[in-house]
């Protein structure tokens, strides 16, 4: 399943360092995440939903609700 993360930093104006950094994962981890060749952990997911301003179950692909 494709998740949004690449797609909801890029609406922000977002680099993945800036990503990381607000996350406290490399920009490495996050390159890894978009490409969904790694899979954050739950609490990895719920702050980059954090830092994207959008729920985690949007951000995961089950809903099309962003909030």
């Amino acid at each position: 399943m494709k998740n949004r993360i690449r797609e909801c930093r890029l609406a922000l104006e977002m680099s993945q360092v800036e990503l990381g950094k607000a996350v406290g994962v490399t920009d490495r981890a996050i390159a890894h995440y978009e490409k969904a060749q790694r899979e954050p952990t739950l609490e990895v997911w719920e702050c980059l939903a954090s830092a994207l301003h959008v729920s985690p179950a949007y951000l995961v692909g089950w809903s099309d609700e962003k909030g």
